[in-house]
């Protein structure tokens, strides 16, 4: 199946550039917002974009509706969906961690799986009063190596990543901020004026100090690549592809997975 084979189209993920902020707005809120390899591609794509560009100075991601991004796209969770998936969601995290600018999460709602990943891999997180954060993996036989398993626990601590990667929990962005996870919370109303100040403090500093306190900042993420590669090839060959279909249907038609053929 080649990328052109998955759904989607440009308008997905959107770019508008506004007085040197880069503001990218993930637009399927039909879909809370999910991404497939296709969205995930365009992600990167716009990322390495604006990272040359001399007309931005700071990156801001966010989501049209009610939801950041609920991560991977289920309906696509074939074994090789949920694989392409993978491999596509990493080259975008990455273009997250290289861009030359700051990146910014404003997490307007919903951020899950994929979704909360993106939200680790910024370098800074603001989030909505309404936001919920956390991890989906574990219910429907993915597994969040690309953050969740890894860069997550330098955020918040081993033992609290653990809970939310193997329980798949969600948690109140309240308990994001005493945690660590995000930076700042703010009434839904004020989001995008306090992003708005946090990204014209950011255009305010020496761009090429702030280019390599980022840079510099990526040595934890740096240790953690070869994880994620890993752990990509791990679900790639250790998942059955019935258990996947099997989670898919289970949380398409709002019902519990029955695992038990592969314990």
């Amino acid at each position: 199946m080649s990328l052109n084979d998955y759904p989607g189209s440009d308008e997905d993920i959107l770019l508008s550039v506004e007085d040197r902020i880069a503001w990218i707005t993930f637009n399927r809120p039909d879909t809370l917002n999910a991404f497939g390899p296709r969205q995930f591609h365009r992600l990167a794509d716009l990322l390495d974009e604006v990272s040359v560009s001399s007309d931005v100075g700071v990156v801001v991601l966010t989501g049209t509706g009610r939801a950041f991004s609920a991560g991977g796209d289920v309906r696509e969770f074939t074994k090789k969906g949920l694989v392409d998936t993978g491999v596509y969601a990493l080259r975008a995290i990455t273009a997250i961690r290289r861009c030359r600018k700051p990146v910014i999460a404003m997490v307007n709602g919903l951020a899950v799986g994929g979704g909360n990943e993106l939200v680790i891999a910024s370098d800074l997180a603001i989030a909505a009063r309404s936001a919920r954060l956390g991890q989906a993996g574990t219910l429907i036989g993915a597994c969040p190596v690309i953050g969740g398993t890894n860069l997550l626990s330098l955020q918040i601590g081993e033992k609290r990543a653990k809970q939310i990667v193997f329980f798949s929990d969600k948690v109140e962005a309240e308990q994001a901020l005493a945690w660590g996870w995000v930076n700042e919370v703010v009434d839904d109303a004020d989001l995008v004026k306090t992003t708005r100040r946090w990204a014209d403090r950011l255009l305010g500093l020496h761009p090429q100090s702030l280019q390599i306190a980022k840079a510099s900042s990526n040595v934890w993420w740096n240790l953690s690549y070869d994880s994620m590669l890993a752990g990509l090839e791990m679900i790639a060959m250790g998942v059955p592809a019935e258990s996947v279909d099997e989670g898919r249907d289970a949380f398409l038609e709002k019902r519990p997975a029955d695992y038990s053929p592969w314990r």
